[in-house]
């Protein structure tokens, strides 16, 4: 079948709207005419004629003008009909000034433009709607059986967006909709019906025999959400939801199809108290628009984020600083995709190689520079790899931060961890080595330094999250160091979206510490991820295995007001961190760079001296955390 060109539709759609003026008008003429001789003899054709004289030019420029044949009618929406009715009314006008102010028919009213107005928007309006219709239903007509089950939760703006979507995809199918509004009750949204509470989901799940359900509420508090995943979870049905309104969209229109909605799981993060993070967008301009910026560590969780978030900003460059070539090609093609216009430059370099982050530094002259490459494992470098966490978080800021300073950039900002308050193992020391290390330097030089704590962020490369998911997966048991372990948690977009925010504070040397909400225990982070995996008949069980090497039960609140003071932004405080000593940078220099490589005792030895707060922990015994853990399930 010939495929018609966008040219020959517009030709179409201007003859067959030239046709509906026509028809209008003869109507008009025969609704209006005195008798019915005078329709039988032909008596009103000459009046007709001389009108559609009159009428088609004018008519036809003016819809040119108003743009109306630049759309396609297959997705003909609301907007259209109101340009039909802008250019309908604009064009009647017209035509109207023109035969009253040539005293042409004279005996053409207003009624008769009133009804021929009304007329031609209906016919033309009716068309392009009747058009699209035909054009659905031939594309995914009556899906019947066809597609999965699924109950809407929810009776709003998102969960009709999201009806209108699904009806277009054949891999679900809308038995209904719960809504805890009564004023919704058994009314229709885009044909599906409100059949009733959510809380009834259990009695609709199993009379439709429908296993999963979507959340369309993407506005709803934290504690109804978790209500939500309740009841689904004892309604053994699997619960989605939708990222916000307008991520329910169809692909591109030149792809002819529509892609099915954006629906995802419900993600352990939805689960969190976690408020909206409001950013100074001006701020955050005048930090990046139009300037060269550099991430170091820039493939890793939240250095990734950072880039993306900072692209939003438009700078001149972004200058991506990776030792990893995999990380590399995956945060350069996501940037590419996303920010066509972006200025990318892709270094592939290690933080401690001061030969190739001078040149790096050299050559594109970086204002600002995000230090994110770290060694974040604790265990990990707690054994057996100890001096190489000392060589890569303050070996490697120190020569960034040096550099930083001998070429000019403007400002300096460390991405820290709240392990480095009162750290108990190497990589919180280490990290608060790097905290006074840019301390020290911020005594020298013109570049400002600033160090930003947060705590755990959810779906990181180290976080528990996906080692949780794997073993659920693979039918547990999930496996837990310690019924007690509480650790603060934040998403990535929102750590990253702090950190620039802290960015546009600082005037040097300060300790920026994130609001990382409420604490959470881990063993109900364990059972919230069990909650929300596929049902199964069997039951995953949680299995304690006590504390591994550098781990603590507690992080002390980074929010404290004994020990930071508020900025003027709510979830960013700053902390009253020790001040480094005279000499400081001086002496650890030179034991950075001594040419042996001390053992792990020796490490944490020398660390103490560095960082006093620094004390080593002692494991505590395994049999009694380990005997009771077949006691505790989800």
């Amino acid at each position: 079948m010939k495929t018609i060109s966008i040219n020959e539709r517009a030709l179409l759609a201007f003859v067959h709207d030239v046709a509906m003026l026509a028809i209008s008008w003869v109507v008009t003429f025969l609704l209006f005419s005195e008798s019915l001789r005078a329709i039988s003899s032909g008596d009103l054709l000459p009046g007709i004629g001389l009108v559609l004289a009159v009428a088609i030019p004018v008519q036809a420029a003016v819809s040119i003008i108003f743009g109306m044949y630049q759309g396609l009618w297959r997705y003909a929406s609301l907007p259209d009909v109101q340009r039909i009715v802008a250019s309908v009314l604009a064009g009647s006008l017209a035509v109207g000034l023109t035969v009253w102010t040539g005293d042409w028919l004279g005996k053409l009213g207003f009624a008769q433009f009133f009804v021929q107005t009304l007329l031609l928007i209906a016919l033309m309006s009716g068309s392009r709607i009747a058009y699209r219709s035909w054009q659905e239903w031939r594309q995914y007509g009556k899906t019947g059986d066809i597609g999965t089950p699924v109950l809407v939760l929810g009776a709003g703006d998102a969960a009709v967006s999201l009806i209108k979507e699904l009806a277009r995809s054949s891999d679900w199918r809308v038995m209904g909709l719960l809504d805890d509004d009564n004023k919704k009750r058994h009314r229709l949204l885009h044909g599906e019906r409100v059949l009733g509470a959510i809380e009834e989901l259990p009695k609709f799940a199993r009379s439709l025999k429908v296993k999963h359900a979507v959340i369309a509420m993407p506005s709803v508090a934290y504690s109804v959400r978790r209500r939500v995943v309740e009841i689904c979870n004892k309604a053994r049905v699997q619960v989605l939801t939708i990222p916000k309104f307008n991520s329910v969209a169809l692909a591109p229109a030149t792809s002819g199809k529509t892609s099915p909605p954006k629906i995802r799981r419900v993600a352990v993060e939805d689960l969190m108290k976690r408020e909206t993070v409001i950013l100074d967008d001006a701020g955050l301009h005048d930090l990046i628009t139009d300037k060269v910026i550099m991430v170091t560590g820039a493939g890793g969780s939240i250095g990734s984020e950072l880039c993306r978030q900072i692209a939003t900003y438009q700078p001149s460059m972004l200058v991506l600083f990776e030792q990893s070539e995999f990380a590399m090609y995956q945060i350069e093609q996501t940037l590419r995709d996303a920010f066509e216009n972006l200025p990318i430059a892709s270094v592939i370099g290690d933080i401690r190689n001061a030969r190739r982050v001078n040149q790096a530094m050299h050559q594109y002259s970086p204002s600002l520079v995000f230090h994110a490459a770290a060694y974040k494992h604790v265990p990990l470098m707690e054994e057996s790899n100890a001096w190489e966490a000392v060589q890569n978080n303050a070996l490697g800021t120190l020569i960034v931060a040096k550099s930083a300073i001998e070429y000019g950039v403007k400002k300096f900002v460390l991405i820290s961890t709240d392990k480095a308050v009162n750290p108990t193992n190497v990589m919180g020391a280490t990290k608060r080595l790097s905290e006074m290390i840019c301390q020290a330097l911020q005594q020298s030089g013109d570049t400002r330094f600033e160090m930003v704590r947060f705590g755990n962020v959810l779906g990181s490369a180290g976080s528990v999250i996906p080692r949780f998911q794997e073993q659920i997966d693979q039918g547990g048991p999930v496996t837990v160091t310690h019924p007690d372990m509480v650790r603060y948690f934040m998403s990535i977009p929102e750590a990253a979206q702090l950190v620039l925010q802290a960015g546009t504070m600082g005037l040097g040397g300060e300790v920026f510490v994130l609001d990382m909400g409420e604490p959470v225990k881990i063993v109900d982070l364990a059972n919230d991820m069990i909650r929300l995996s596929e049902p199964t008949d069997s039951e995953i069980k949680v299995v304690f295995t006590g504390l591994r090497p550098g781990e603590k039960l507690f992080e002390e609140l980074l929010t404290d007001d004994e020990h930071t003071r508020p900025t003027p932004h709510p979830k960013l405080r700053v902390a009253k961190a020790r001040e480094v000593a005279a000499g400081f940078l001086e002496s650890l220099t030179t034991w950075l760079n001594q040419e042996r490589m001390p053992d792990d005792s020796e490490v944490r030895r020398d660390l103490k001296r560095w960082v006093p707060e620094y004390v080593a922990q002692v494991r505590p015994k395994l049999k009694s955390i380990i005997g009771n853990a077949d006691k505790k399930s989800a």
